[in-house]
């Protein structure tokens, strides 16, 4: 199989595209915190979640949407195709998180999270050289308490519209609200050792305004906030029963969500079919794989087996990153079978931080950056004694490489792509679905050899396909928590109480379509491969596949097959799938 550059693009065309383009990079550079740290910029500001900044962002998404449509007929072909694909999914990505700005969570763990992030990526690695670093610091501490003060003005809004976190998920976000409070009043602090270059004046200067801030504005909207979601008015209206169909205009809105993270069209309810079935058919393996094992019990007692299953517990976060090592130790030797080309940013892991660890269930891939250039999962060390690593070989690979790591670094590092299609990541169907199809190339390169891996992997896909199941069937209204809890008991192998728990709030009260993303995308990604495999027949390359897949970047399913039914060998003038 071989790669082919395709058509040549009206030129005018492709220049309109391109501008484009750029002139989403900027507006969108001037105001996201993580561009600018990854492009090694000074962070000049910190956003908030205001209704008014919403709709500035929705209006410049609708702004594009006209001028692409000024474009046609004339649609450009070649790499501007891709372009002027990227941009068409991510305008109308925007202008429907305009249009659902009140039903969209905002006071949640895994919403909160930037504000964590930002004490790694903008406060801890701040530089001090001259007096105006000390005045920006200032004012980025100022942004903080803004952006906080923003959050429980939405919450507030929220409320009087007649929405509210569900009442499950509340202790949680309380819990989260107060470590984050105290966290960031830590990580805005910075140390003596940091401020040596500057004088004495600059550095008394610093810490009085940064103590000011924290005493009078930052702390006060952390209070505030957690007041709001803990006053009693909040408590009794908060809604019992979890799901977004649960809201008024609840249903728009979630399918809203699943359009926007799965990158595709495929409807929720066809979702939810579709776990099942994967459910019934990853079950059946599971049932072989235990067979392997050499027992012969349900799966219900072999699942109490794992629980007292030495190999498959550590005892500290050294023998934990140790495991993941070993899982990339096998794989790296293979890499150059499967790919063209490997990323050349370095990857890692590091613990995640602890005051996190209690309401994330897993981890999280962390990129690379200009300060941090090395690619690291950051991982979950809470309750070691509970945490299986079954499922250690295939969260490893999807995190790292080839997961993640392969797919990001890559794109970063492909100086061919416009600036917003470098380091905008906004499709996370293809984020995740790369990812979990990447994790499951261990298959044929025989990664999972090992039975207890081989089980780990089907029990980690099974874990992914019911997601399917519950995130629909939670929001759509058709499932109740405890009906979801029992289909998902039941299709875990290894998750605890605890996290079953976790998981289920993060579904239906934080996080409502994002779950979808990971075997939806798998599903996109092995029926791309497996039409290009019919097509091309014996010349079938799948370096080249995946070179075609990752050379262009982060794409919305529909651009993605236009791209390679384009760019390989065999697929020229007639459509990827016959029934489109």
């Amino acid at each position: 199989m071989v790669i082919n550059p395709g058509g040549s693009p009206d030129d005018s065309t492709a220049r309109e595209t391109d501008r484009l383009a750029a002139s989403y990079w900027d507006f969108l550079l001037a105001r996201e915190p993580s561009l600018r740290t990854r492009r090694g910029l000074p962070v000049e500001s910190l956003p908030g979640v205001s209704a008014e900044e919403a709709d500035e962002r929705a209006g410049f998404a609708a702004g594009v949407l006209g001028r692409l449509d000024a474009l046609r007929p004339a649609e450009p072909s070649g790499p501007a195709a891709d372009t002027a694909g990227f941009l068409r999914a991510l305008a109308e990505q925007e202008a429907e998180a305009g249009r659902f700005h009140w039903l969209t969570p905002t006071a949640t763990p895994y919403q909160l999270f930037r504000l964590q992030q930002y004490g790694d990526t903008v406060f801890r690695p701040f530089r001090f050289e001259h007096r105006a670093d000390a005045d920006r610091y200032v004012t980025l501490v100022r942004d903080l308490a803004r952006c906080v003060a923003t959050i429980g003005d939405k919450v507030a809004g929220q409320a009087a519209r007649g929405f509210h976190v569900h009442a499950p998920a509340l202790t949680g976000v309380r819990t989260t609200l107060t470590r984050l409070r105290e966290s960031a009043a830590r990580y805005v602090r910075a140390d003596a050792g940091r401020l040596t270059r500057l004088g004495a004046a600059s550095r008394e200067h610093l810490r009085d305004a940064v103590e000011r801030l924290v005493a009078t504005e930052l702390e006060p909207a952390f209070d505030r906030l957690v007041a709001l979601v803990g006053d009693p008015d909040y408590l009794r209206r908060a809604p019992e029963a979890v799901g977004w169909a649960r809201y008024p205009e609840g249903e728009a809105a979630y399918r809203a969500f699943v359009r926007t993270y799965t990158s595709g069209d495929t409807p929720p309810e066809r979702l939810h079919e579709l776990g099942r079935e994967h459910c019934r058919e990853l079950g059946e393996r599971m049932r072989e794989m235990r067979g392997t094992l050499g027992f012969t019990g349900t799966e219900e007692e072999f699942h109490e087996r794992l629980a007292t299953e030495p190999r498959l517990y550590a005892a500290t976060p050294e023998e934990v990153e140790a495991r993941y090592r070993g899982h990339l130790d096998r794989l790296t030797p293979l890499l150059p079978r499967w790919f063209a080309v490997l990323p050349r940013a370095p990857y890692g892991v590091a613990r995640l931080d602890p005051a996190l660890e209690g309401s994330m269930t897993f981890g999280y891939y962390e990129p690379p950056t200009a300060a941090q250039p090395v690619g690291r999962y950051r991982y979950n060390a809470s309750d070691l004694a509970h945490r299986s690593l079954l499922g250690a070989a295939a969260l490893i690979y999807h995190e790292l490489s080839p997961g993640h790591h392969f797919h990001l670094a890559r794109q970063a590092e492909n100086t061919a792509l416009p600036d917003l299609r470098r380091e905008l990541t906004a499709f996370s169907g293809f984020e995740e679905g790369w990812a979990e199809y990447a994790a499951g190339l261990g298959w044929e390169m025989g990664l999972y050899d090992d039975p207890w891996d081989a089980y780990g992997r089907l029990a980690h896909e099974r874990f992914t396909a019911q997601r399917l199941v519950v995130d629909t069937g939670l929001n759509l209204g058709t499932m109740t928590l405890e009906e979801a809890r029992t289909f998902m008991r039941a299709h875990a192998a290894a998750e605890s109480e605890g996290q079953i728990t976790t998981e289920l709030l993060r579904y239906a009260t934080d996080l409502p379509g994002q779950a979808l993303t990971y075997r939806a995308g798998h599903a996109e990604f092995t029926t791309l491969r497996a039409a290009c495999e019919r097509g091309a027949g014996a010349a079938f390359d799948v370096r080249a596949f995946h070179e075609t897949v990752l050379a262009g970047g982060t794409l919305p399913f529909p651009a993605l097959r236009r791209r390679v039914e384009r760019e390989l060998d065999g697929f020229r003038g007639r459509p990827l799938y016959s029934n489109e």
